[in-house]
């Protein structure tokens, strides 16, 4: 049997994607009467672009032997569960520390460092839907779905398995 939840991205990603895009359009505009510029800002502007598609959560699958995230434009990450050492629901604070990553543009994905989970790379839409992934290797992952409850206690329950 296998669990798929949908990422759910709060209004706060949603509002700040939309405005950067418009804000891409916008200074695209701005900039027609000057070629270098326009080059150069459409250059900037592609890449952002594409590394947040490239990061962007759509959701979270949990099969027998892995959770498995899906991304917009990459390929999946899976984890394993022979690799896991424990997975709990989280909240990520507000206040922590984005190292690299997104912070509202096309969901939170990055590394991250927070004083309560320490350093993790993020991959999820809402901090209020999160799940805290411990590899053995030390390794952190906060992913994030529709239900994180119901994701939690199937994953633990195929982990004791």
């Amino acid at each position: 049997m296998i669990m798929k939840q949908k990422v759910k991205f709060n209004t706060y990603s949603r509002i700040v994607t939309i405005g950067v895009l418009v804000l891409f359009v916008v200074g695209a505009f701005s900039l027609l009467d000057n070629p270098h510029d326009l080059l150069l800002f459409g250059v900037i502007m592609g890449i952002t672009t594409i590394f947040g598609l490239y990061y962007c959560p759509v959701s979270l699958e949990a099969d027998d032997s892995a959770i498995t995230i899906h991304r917009l434009l990459s390929r999946r990450k899976r984890l394993m569960y022979s690799e896991i050492q424990s997975v709990d629901t989280c909240y990520p604070s507000a206040g922590g520390l984005r190292l690299c990553g997104s912070g509202g543009f096309f969901g939170y994905w990055g590394y991250f460092s927070d004083i309560m989970i320490g350093s993790y790379f993020g991959y999820y839409g809402s901090r209020n839907q999160c799940i805290l992934v411990r590899l053995k290797n030390g390794r952190q992952y906060v992913i994030g779905c529709e239900n994180a409850v119901r994701m939690v206690d199937y994953v633990q329950g195929k982990m004791d398995k």
